[in-house]
C-alpha cells in the first residue's frame, strides 16, 4: 500500500536528489540516433548504383519478358479477305492471334464488324 501522505519535492530538490537527471533524455536521444544511422545504412547499401560493382551488374541484367529489337525478326503480314460468317474471335483462333492484336493491326473500332469481302491484315506463322 502507497501511504496516502506523500511528500513532493520541488524541481529543485529533486534534481539534487536523483544522481543523473538528464540521463532518460540523452538515453532517448542516443536511441534515435542509432536507429536513423542504421537506416540509412541499410538505405545506402541496398540501393541499385549504390557502388560501381553494382551499376555493372545493373547494366548487364535482363528484364523478364524484354525482347532485344535487334534479334526480332520481322513479322510478315498475310491478306485475308473476310467471308460469311467470320468473326474477329474465329480468325484469331485460325492464326492463333489474339483478336486485340487484329484489330489493332487493322485499326478496327469497337463494336468489331466485319464485312464479307474485307481484307485484313493476318501475321503469318
Amino acid at each position: 500500500m502507497v501511504p496516502k501522505n506523500r511528500i513532493h519535492l520541488s524541481r529543485s530538490l529533486h534534481a539534487q536528489t536523483t544522481p543523473y537527471p538528464n540521463a532518460y533524455r540523452w538515453l532517448k536521444r542516443g536511441l534515435i540516433l542509432a536507429v536513423l544511422v542504421l537506416v540509412v545504412g541499410i538505405y545506402a547499401i541496398a540501393r541499385p548504383g549504390g557502388s560501381p560493382e553494382s551499376t555493372e551488374n545493373v547494366q548487364n541484367k535482363q528484364i523478364l519478358g524484354e525482347q532485344e529489337t535487334q534479334d526480332a525478326p520481322a513479322t510478315e503480314y498475310a491478306i485475308y479477305r473476310v467471308k460469311a460468317g467470320d468473326t474477329l474471335f474465329n480468325l484469331s483462333q485460325k492464326y492463333n492471334v489474339s483478336w486485340q492484336t487484329l484489330a489493332e493491326l487493322n485499326g478496327l473500332q469497337e463494336p468489331y464488324v466485319l464485312k464479307i469481302g474485307q481484307q485484313l491484315k493476318v501475321p503469318q506463322q
